[in-house]
């Protein structure tokens, strides 16, 4: 008996090219209980079509590993001929994959520059203090001089928590120039030569 792949994928050939816009069937995908359609003009955006209940189930979404992509879902009489099959997963699935496809690419390239941001904190961080992992934290630090802490996130800015700094031994540090210089990035408390973590030249 031949699987869904082999006894659908001659009408979803047909479907694809009425659909245009460089939609094929993805004859790489290795599962035979479904049919999976690509396009290069639709970056990471699929639809995958099955059989339940005596029906396509066709569900289109963008596959990212960070972005969660809305899922479009409809369902279609498999007696339907490929031009009113395209039509409704044009109109009923594809409808907003242009935007979609968009904005996954845009978070994820907000994401990666945040992972680089992170990466730049930790490096200056790492010239000053030694770096420890803190649950709940980007990450924990401790100075030769005892002080201890984490840093944390906080919107699109980052929170130094500091811990055993007394009034007392408050005296002998000097106040962070970068912490509280009005205009500075947010990353500025963490230059090497935020003073903070260190004592007071004689």
């Amino acid at each position: 008996m031949n699987s869904f792949f082999e006894q659908y994928h001659p009408v979803f050939e047909v479907v694809c090219r009425i659909l245009g816009n460089g939609w094929r069937v993805n004859k790489l995908d290795d599962c035979s209980s479904r049919i999976k359609l690509t396009s290069p003009q639709f970056k990471n955006y699929s639809v995958h079509i099955r059989m339940e209940k005596d029906r396509f189930s066709v569900v289109g979404s963008v596959d990212s590993r960070s972005w969660r992509s809305p899922h479009h879902v409809c369902t279609l009489s498999r007696k339907r001929n490929p031009v009113d099959i395209a039509a409704d997963i044009e109109r009923k699935i594809l409808v907003n994959a242009s935007q979609e496809v968009l904005q996954a690419i845009e978070y994820e390239k907000h994401q990666v520059e945040k992972k680089d941001e992170i990466l730049i904190l930790k490096g200056m961080l790492s010239q000053l203090v030694q770096l420890e992992s803190w649950y709940g934290a980007l990450t924990g630090f401790k100075a030769e001089n005892g002080l201890n802490g984490k840093v944390t996130e906080q919107g699109d800015s980052y929170d130094l928590q500091i811990r055993g700094l007394s009034i007392r031994s408050h005296a002998q540090y000097s106040a962070p120039p970068c912490c509280n210089a009005p205009g500075r990035g947010k990353l500025a408390c963490a230059r090497a030569n935020c003073g903070i973590l260190r004592r007071k030249s004689a």
